[in-house]
């Protein structure tokens, strides 16, 4: 991961507009802290395996590099449908949130509201600050803020980063302090920063640890798998790979072992889905 891939391209950054202009002198001045934070995050999560380690690496990378000791990644398959997530991964405060959140709060997150959802679709950050500046929370997020979030948790930092995951899904890690400064402009606009290269990262992973597996094997196990899951006996997969009998037979063993299935229609049905 190098520099150039966390800064504006030349071409983004020699016009010479009014508005382009205008729009540049708003944004914050990334200093070299800012900088140093966003490159360990990335080294963080830039070799994770497979999604579920990806999820891990972010919320270690965001509670270290930024201090952020209550976070949550939450998935779906569309934006609307991540508020609904059953089994987020969850650190800090925000595991002891999760069952009053389910129950009660989900419907009504602040970060569902559309001025909220525009923030996120558009630049990929979204805080708690940030929407009060914009105006009047809607009725049911000012409650969400006030009873949920202050009262009962003390959290006065709210923030919410969205990521693109495989398959065209969504995430939103949601960020929380006690301290009602923990993210200035320059943490969130590298957080913005981040968002546009982490999404970059985790678009092409396997999402579960198996699928990483079977994406590690070597060209030959894969096609003994692929010949499994196309229903061959091993004496067919000797023949059809002009390999002896026998070892096909140690090829399905050692596979099987690697991936950490049971039986042949096991790996069979993990070859041919998608999850």
């Amino acid at each position: 991961m190098t520099q150039s891939t966390l800064v504006d391209s030349p071409a983004s950054t020699t016009t010479n507009t009014p508005r382009r202009r205008a729009r540049s002198a708003a944004r914050p001045v990334l200093r070299k802290l800012d900088y140093e934070r966003a490159f360990d995050v990335l080294e963080g999560c830039d070799t994770a395996p497979s999604l579920p380690d990806f999820r891990e690496r972010v919320l270690d990378a965001l509670s270290s590099g930024f201090g952020l000791r209550h976070v949550s990644f939450f998935c779906g398959a569309t934006f609307h449908n991540v508020f609904g997530d059953l089994e987020p991964l969850t650190e800090g405060h925000t595991s002891r949130m999760l069952p009053e959140y389910q129950e009660r709060w989900s419907r009504y997150d602040l970060f569902g509201t559309p001025a909220a959802m525009r923030q996120l679709v558009s630049s990929g950050v979204s805080s708690l600050g940030e929407l009060r500046a914009l105006g009047a929370l809607p009725a049911s997020a000012d409650a969400y803020v006030r009873h949920f979030l202050h009262a009962t948790w003390g959290m006065e930092t709210a923030a919410a980063m969205r990521l693109e995951l495989p398959g065209g899904h969504t995430a939103l890690v949601g960020m929380f302090d006690s301290a009602p400064d923990r993210l200035g402009p320059a943490e969130l606009a590298t957080l913005r920063m981040l968002s546009r290269q982490l999404s970059a990262i985790c678009r092409g992973l396997p999402v579960s640890r198996r699928k990483a597996v079977l994406a590690g094997l070597s060209e030959r196990q894969r096609q003994v798998v692929q010949l499994v899951a196309d229903g061959l006996s091993n004496a067919e997969i000797a023949e059809t790979l002009s390999l002896a009998e026998d070892s096909v037979k140690k090829y399905v063993s050692r596979i099987l072992s690697s991936t950490g299935c049971q039986s042949r229609m096991e790996l069979a049905l993990l070859a041919r889905s998608r999850a």
